[in-house]
């Protein structure tokens, strides 16, 4: 009776041993997963981190850093991400709101085909909105790039997406003006003060339409909303008011 425990340890450790062996093994198989695991988790939470400087650089109209932002972070990324490849070619073109001028000549580095990219990925009606940001920027590269018919085609298709938005009747009226359709630039720049009657830069524009036109009255009284608009910004304001006093009458 007391052999019996003797022979059931001896009978078992050869067993033990076996489990012992796989479990190292196991775990010399499973060590790299880890550690691979944590990397992953770890390049995923520098990506979102970049992803989401990108975004915040989006909402303070810093187009070109938030560009690099998420080219950096679909750099890292280990899969192809369409999101943040959208959120970057938005950076990208909507550079074009960055030029003081709209129509102004466009950065060497910006091709048409970042704008057809974007515009290919905006579809829908969730879309919308977005879709006529970037043709508004696309409008303006277009224009820049003296292709005055198809940058209108892309405002008025814009405005078909976005009747409401002053800033597309306002740049509409930009293009009409350029392309010396001046009574079409009134009604647009018009337009755009209905749906915008804050807007300095419509007033602005309206006023230097209206001095082209020879009505100098009207030009005044444009020139003068800006003024009041105009942020407290000491060149700002005295530009304007050297624009009204070159009028022949003193500015208020």
């Amino acid at each position: 009776m007391s052999e019996r425990p003797a022979a059931s340890t001896k009978a078992i450790w050869p067993y033990l041993a076996t489990i012992s062996s796989a479990s190292v093994m196991l775990l010399a198989f499973f060590i790299p997963s880890i550690q691979d695991q944590w990397d992953r988790y770890h390049s995923r939470k520098v990506i979102g981190q970049y992803e989401t400087l990108g975004d915040e650089f989006m909402e303070e109209e810093r187009y070109d850093m938030a560009e690099k932002a998420y080219a950096k972070a679909f750099e890292l990324t280990l899969q192809t991400r369409l999101e943040i490849e959208m959120k970057r070619l938005k950076a990208r073109v909507h550079r074009m709101s960055m030029l003081i001028e709209w129509g102004a000549k466009p950065p060497e580095d910006l091709e048409d085909v970042d704008f057809q990219l974007l515009l290919h990925l905006q579809t829908g009606s969730a879309q919308a909105k977005e879709r006529s940001y970037t043709l508004n920027s696309y409008a303006s590269f277009l224009a820049g790039s003296k292709k005055l018919k198809e940058a209108e085609a892309a405002l008025q298709e814009a405005l078909r997406l976005a009747p409401d938005s002053a800033m597309l009747h306002l740049n509409l009226g930009n293009l009409q003006d350029q392309a010396g359709r001046k009574d079409e630039a009134l009604k647009s720049y018009l337009k755009a003060l209905e749906l915008d009657p804050k807007s300095l830069n419509t007033h602005y524009n309206l006023g230097l339409l209206y001095v082209e036109l020879g009505k100098n009255p009207e030009a005044r009284q444009a020139f003068e909303a800006a003024l009041k608009l105009a942020p407290e910004d000491i060149e700002t304001k005295n530009q304007l008011r050297q624009v009204i006093r070159n009028m022949g009458e003193n500015p208020p």
